[in-house]
């Protein structure tokens, strides 16, 4: 029997049988076996699960005839002559020498490409990679100006988070308001650290908590508070703070780089840090007590939250406290901050007297005219002034709270000069000072007796204005107007 398919016995050999060969048939009746039909390369087909080259199984003689058919057994094809051996050793060496000598040139080439480091698909490299060493980002600039990183790290210290707490029936106190604050320095026995905030975060709250950068957290007194500019100051029982660079917001120019540092959305977004520029210098804002305020106007993103904290100019200086933005559909990136110049000149008044001393006030809610359809309606009928403004309620410490004022009453002139604009008023008021007496011509509507009008004049002294929400009274009325905006009017 051959060794391999290549190594054929000579055609005169003769068959070498197994036990159990086939006697021979007649001639035209011979059968070729199915399951061993010719393989056109090796004379054997891939029977009984053998591939080709392994040594058939079963009781058949291996068949060497050169052609024809013997009983029983399929015909063999000719076998080409066995080829002489080639002296093949020496070609083999150096075919194999070769080869070595090109891998190796191949590694060398390799290493130097990849400066010796594997491939991560190499083998004995792990899944883990490294990190590289990055450059640490400059907190100065080439010509020794802050970068923004640089301002973060001036300012990040002096960012508070004020928690304010109101009396609950459910608890002894619950957690009402989160805002941002500012550490802006020591008092002169350095007892204490004075933080200033917005008055609408800390205004009504009865336990006031201050949050420092690294969250230890401290009980604040509420030293006071100016709704007309929303400004407060929170003392802290505790030194050695780091406190903010006070600026000069009147040097900022439109165009200049500003950013924003704060808590939008409380202190789970403690420290948020956005830029953006000055996008308008004193921009009048109308305050939710009536008080128009001038403001700057600025693109840094704020929100709920941010109340309070700082607006820092390039110089990590603070020039500003966020106060409020146009949250309306279709506006984005209009927030407004009180200027420092006006944050330092409240701040020095709280502390020193707990209020914003000398300043007037007439002591009442209002809303302007032009702001309900069925007052401008009566505003255009009667030719009565465009800045006409019509009371909703009056404080019980103001002298019109003893006259006779009703609600729905308007608000046409005073000291005898037409309110031409809703800011006539207001601006009278800015002017005069605490005893001062002024005179309003206030038109009625009697709406028994066809909708007219009475006018009448009333001559009110002006009280002094703590900057705090007085209780207000609403004077009787019988005609049947209403202020449309409920409590949210405007007062002076």
């Amino acid at each position: 029997m051959c060794d391999d398919l290549n190594n054929t016995p000579h055609e005169d050999a003769k068959p070498q049988s197994f036990e159990g060969t086939p006697e021979p048939q007649t001639q035209g009746t011979a059968q070729r076996a199915p399951q061993n039909e010719p393989h056109p390369n090796y004379g054997y087909p891939y029977a009984s699960g053998q591939m080709p080259g392994s040594q058939p199984t079963g009781s058949y003689t291996q068949p060497n005839q050169a052609a024809g058919y013997t009983a029983g057994y399929a015909p063999v094809p000719p076998v080409p002559p066995k080829k002489k051996k080639k002296k093949t050793g020496l070609i083999v060496f150096l075919s194999i020498l070769g080869a070595c000598v090109l891998i190796s040139i191949i590694g060398v080439i390799f290493a130097a490409v990849t400066d010796g480091k594997p491939h991560l698909n190499s083998p004995d490299v792990s899944a883990d990679i490294e990190i590289g060493d990055s450059p640490i980002a400059p907190t100065k600039d080439e010509n020794g100006a802050l970068t923004a990183k640089g301002v973060y790290e001036k300012v990040k210290d002096a960012s508070v988070g004020v928690l304010v707490y109101k009396n609950s029936s459910f608890s002894n106190t619950s957690l009402a308001g989160q805002g941002s604050g500012v550490i802006v320095g020591e008092d002169k026995t350095h007892t204490f650290t004075y933080v200033v905030t917005c008055a609408h975060v800390i205004n009504g709250g009865e336990t006031v908590k201050v949050q420092l950068h690294d969250e230890t957290q401290y009980d604040a007194v509420i030293v006071g508070y100016d709704s007309r500019t929303d400004i407060g100051v929170l003392r802290l029982r505790v030194t050695g703070l780091t406190a903010c660079e006070i600026g000069d917001s009147d040097k900022l120019s439109v165009g200049e780089p500003v950013f924003a540092i704060g808590n939008p959305g409380g202190v789970s977004f403690a420290g948020s840090f956005t830029d953006g520029m000055v996008s308008a210098i004193s921009r009048p804002v109308d305050s939710e007590i009536g008080y128009e305020m001038l403001c700057i106007q600025h693109t840094a993103a704020i929100n709920p939250g941010n109340s309070g904290g700082a607006l820092v100019n390039a110089y990590g200086q603070l020039v500003g406290i966020n106060s409020s933005k146009i949250a309306g559909e279709g506006f984005e990136g209009m927030g407004f901050s009180v200027p420092s110049k006006t944050v330092k000149e409240v701040f020095d008044e709280i502390v020193a007297h707990g209020y914003v001393t000398n300043r007037a006030k007439l002591g009442i809610q209002y809303f302007p005219a032009s702001s309900n359809q069925m007052y401008s309606m009566i505003v255009g009928a009667n030719h009565l002034p465009a800045g006409t403004i019509v009371i909703q309620s009056v404080t019980t410490d103001s002298d019109l709270a003893n006259q006779d004022i009703q609600k729905g009453d308007m608000v046409t002139k005073v000291n005898g000069k037409e309110l031409d604009n809703a800011d006539i008023l207001p601006d009278v008021i800015e002017n005069a000072n605490v005893g001062d007496e002024i005179t309003l011509t206030i038109s009625r509507v009697d709406v028994k007796n066809n909708y007219e009008l009475h006018e009448f004049e009333v001559k009110v002294k002006l009280i002094e204005d703590k900057g705090t929400a007085a209780p207000t009274t609403e004077p009787t009325s019988d005609h049947g107007f209403y202020n449309p905006f409920s409590d949210f009017g405007f007062g002076q």
